[in-house]
């Protein structure tokens, strides 16, 4: 079995339709409405559904934060350190293979995440790729890659080819890292999840990464999940589909996301929200939009 890091998925509370009153606006910073039945849908109030938003919203401010506290103390985290692949038999045996480590151990001591990700493909290219290098050697290029995040995410990808289940899991764990990387936008981040589903079909690591979901605004979330559908992963469709009203219950309009179709209006009604509430807009842009909205404030 591989391994796979375990994540709690919460289960969130469903829509409600308003007997003949619409209301429309996120529960973030919305005042207090008129409650509609108790009987509505899923036997959800508004009022609790807009809780159960505001909880979703808090628990990414939370993450977004300590994110941004390991950021800031990333000096003080200890740089990986390959040496120990070194003491693997099959690595000492090879001076092919210990020279390519040298040079990226270098290169991550030098914090070169451009000539670290050309070594890493140099291992890729070579023909004993994937089975045929080390997986002491595998582990250390993983772990190089690791250290610079996001931006190596697409040479992860590579090791998920290995049959060393270590190896793979090593790999998996990275791109989660690189995915819940707070210091990317969600555009970003809707594309690198986008990405790895095109070559991930694992049912628990995919559920895992659908969570990132959580991290992009209601646009962003609504558009990555429509190319979900189109993007013929089975396995990724049936999990989204299985979640929708937990991703998609946060606008109190009578919508229930139960499908595709359902999702759609979803994203009508969000962009039509952002146009009706700049402030809105601009808010959910410098909670989602990584390192580069922070910088504009």
């Amino acid at each position: 079995m591989h391994r796979f890091r375990n994540i709690l998925l919460v289960a969130a509370a469903g829509l409600c339709a308003l007997g003949g009153v619409l209301w429309f606006a996120f529960a973030l910073g919305a005042s207090a409405p008129v409650e509609p039945s108790p009987e509505g849908i899923g036997g959800k109030t508004a009022a609790e559904r807009r809780g159960a938003e505001k909880s979703r919203r808090q628990k990414s401010v939370r993450v977004r934060e300590r994110s941004r506290v390991r950021e800031a103390s990333a000096a003080e985290r200890a740089r990986p350190d390959l040496a120990d692949a070194l003491s693997d038999d099959e690595v000492k045996m090879s001076p092919k293979f210990r020279a390519l480590l040298a040079e990226i151990q270098a290169a991550l001591d030098a914090d070169d995440w451009k000539k670290t990700v050309a070594l890493v493909q140099k291992l890729q290219d070579m023909g004993e790729w994937p089975d045929g290098i080390p997986a002491a050697l595998h582990k250390a290029a993983i772990a190089a890659l690791r250290w610079f995040g996001s931006r190596t995410a697409p040479e992860l990808v590579g090791f998920l080819g290995s049959e060393d289940s270590e190896v793979y899991g090593d790999a998996l764990d990275a791109m989660m890292d690189a995915l819940s990387d707070f210091d990317i936008g969600d555009s970003e981040r809707s594309s690198l999840l986008l990405g790895y589903l095109k070559v991930v079909k694992d049912a628990d690591a995919i559920s895992m990464m659908l969570f990132e979901l959580n991290n992009m605004r209601p646009t962003v979330r609504a558009e990555t999940a429509l190319a979900i559908f189109e993007s013929g992963n089975e396995v990724a469709i049936n999990a989204l589909m299985e979640e929708l009203s937990f991703y998609f219950g946060d606008i109190d309009d009578g919508i229930e996301v139960t499908d595709k179709a359902s999702l759609e209006k979803y994203l009508e009604k969000a962009n039509q929200m952002y146009k009706d509430d700049p402030d809105l807009a601009e808010s959910d842009n410098d909670l989602y939009g990584g390192s580069d909205a922070l910088k504009d404030d």
